[in-house]
């Protein structure tokens, strides 16, 4: 989403599950159900473009990566204590012996540019799992959020080749998975991926190479049960299982834990999808004892994205944007036969005002994304008198209009608009250093208070040795401007920002009327001044 204009006090949403606009997990969903055509982000589904993707790096899988990153972040969880498991504390134990390699690292690099205030690193974790195994083996895995980053390392304890499966099953049973649910995670996880030699010579015979891996199965790119049934018909050449050092034979204990009945069971591919899904699902649910998980993500069927909301040189009011609609065949809608538009409330008895929305021809106007789901889109733009700004709308599909989920509307703020023509990001050479420059207008009835309106600016910091930014708030009071129309008066800030805050977020508060999580991604370079704005 480009940004969100929206009020923050609008987020209350009744007890149901229904998707209230907007979510603080928009953005996940976005990098979730948008993988393809209009408006997608790509961001972390490009990397998995196929299940054996690897961006051109010799021997890498990135679905493999992330699943076996997923799996070292959650295994040291302790379900006595209630501490560890998903919490993206893995950022801080790279250095540990039972944590070598690229993977893990690769990872994070990958998830890096997507944490955000909204979006914890430890969520992005499990996204990239869920991501991963839909791409390799068509799995549904249920997304839940609301995790919370550690700020430190954890307990160490992720099982090795060496490890004995006394110590292996203890760590697992430690952690609230019983024998069944490690061998299946075990055999789920090693369904794809393999073991590198530059990281292991002692597990990967011959001369040491970034290309060169053994894979646990034949079947390379696909999430399946390959890996089980070579394992039973003594076919396999898993190095885990065939190292001439049975010391190293991980895979050997853990599957013949049970006399290998679990195994045996994982022969049927749909026994063995199910039980890969469950597990997969429990092991993104350990988590420290102060997160409460939400429940599990689904697509939205109707969804507004506010492009613009601002005013005109003449004083007019700005109104553009972009409805989603759901057109997965479990909706019953048909994307070929479909209609959108803005309603807006009506005034003073008169009859509401209906925005009509163009479908959308990029791309076909379609998006499609997780598990084939698919939206339809339409744009609309508008030009409203100042005196027509609202601060809520309902939208209308086909004959039937949406009110946000029995909240009455989706909520925009009249009292703050964003200028982001009169907004910019501009560079410094001589100083070196970037400035971000933020304009707002700010309604007189909303100032009659005296109320000092602010930006506060997420400022993204690298931190040595790790790929998660550090993440810090920072307050700038915004300066009355000379310039002003009948309804609303201009406010400026600016703060310099780092090269690593090129892109970010800031939010515009003017006591607890707000417009949140407003992303610089889209800002110019060059900035309209506020000269050119009439005085009406």
């Amino acid at each position: 989403m480009r940004k969100s204009l929206i009020i923050s006090f609008a987020l209350l949403a009744p007890s149901s599950q229904t998707y209230i606009w907007p979510s603080q997990h928009d953005q996940l969903d976005d990098l979730l159900y948008l993988q393809f055509g209009y408006i997608k982000d790509g961001t972390l589904s490009d990397q998995v473009a196929t299940c054996d993707f690897g961006a051109k790096q010799p021997g890498i899988q990135k679905a493999a990566e992330w699943v076996r990153t997923a799996f070292h972040d959650s295994v040291t969880y302790d379900a006595a204590t209630k501490t560890g498991g998903l919490d993206a504390s893995v950022q801080y134990e790279l250095d540990r012996p039972e944590n070598l390699g690229a993977a893990l690292n690769n990872t994070l690099a990958d998830i890096s540019s997507s944490v955000n205030i909204r979006s914890s690193a430890a969520d992005l974790l499990a996204l990239s799992l869920v991501m991963s195994v839909a791409r390799c083996g068509k799995m549904r895995v249920p997304l839940r959020l609301g995790r919370k980053d550690a700020t430190e390392a954890g307990i160490k304890g992720v099982p090795e080749a060496h490890t004995d499966l006394a110590t292996t099953r203890k760590r697992f049973e430690t952690a609230s998975l019983h024998e069944a649910d490690m061998i299946t995670l075990i055999a789920c996880g090693h369904s794809i991926g393999g073991v590198h030699s530059i990281d292991h010579p002692e597990i990967v015979p011959g001369a040491v190479s970034a290309e060169k891996k053994l894979s646990f199965d034949l079947t390379k790119g696909v999430l399946d049960n390959a890996v089980v049934l070579e394992y039973l018909d003594n076919s396999t050449s898993n190095p885990l299982i065939r190292n001439t050092n049975d010391t190293l034979n991980s895979d050997k204990r853990i599957f013949a834990a049970d006399d290998n009945a679990t195994m045996k069971k994982l022969v049927d591919p749909a026994y063995f999808k199910s039980q890969c899904e469950a597990v997969f699902e429990r092991m993104l649910s350990l988590v420290p004892v102060e997160v409460t998980l939400t429940e599990p993500l689904e697509p939205a069927d109707i969804r507004p994205y506010i492009t613009t909301y601002q005013l005109a040189s003449n004083g007019s009011v700005q109104f553009s944007g972009r409805l989603r609609v759901r057109v997965t065949p479990v909706t019953g809608r048909d994307q070929n036969n479909l209609t959108a538009s803005i309603i807006l409330p009506s005034r003073n008895g008169s009859q509401a005002t209906e925005i009509p929305a163009r479908r959308a021809t990029y791309k076909g106007g379609m998006s499609s994304g997780y598990l084939d789901e698919a939206f339809s889109w339409f744009e609309f733009s508008q030009i409203l008198n100042a005196s027509e700004a609202f601060s809520s709308f309902n939208i209308r599909v086909n004959d039937i209009t949406y009110d946000n989920g029995g909240t009455g509307g989706y909520p925009i703020n009249r009292d703050v608009l964003y200028q982001e023509a009169q907004s910019c990001v501009s560079f410094d050479a001589a100083a070196n250093q970037d400035t971000l420059g933020v304009t707002a207008a700010i309604s007189k009835s909303l100032l009659g208070g005296g109320i000092a309106p602010q930006i506060r600016v997420v400022q993204r910091t690298k931190v040595q040795g790790n790929f998660i930014p550090r993440l810090k708030q920072v307050v700038v009071q915004m300066v009355r401007s000379s310039e002003e129309t009948a309804d609303y008066v201009y406010y400026t800030a600016s703060t310099t920002i780092g090269a690593d805050s090129l892109s970010t977020t800031f939010d515009l508060e003017v006591g607890e009327s707000n417009v949140e999580f407003i992303n610089t991604g889209s800002i110019s370079v060059r900035c309209t001044s506020l000269k050119d704005v009439k005085r009406t």
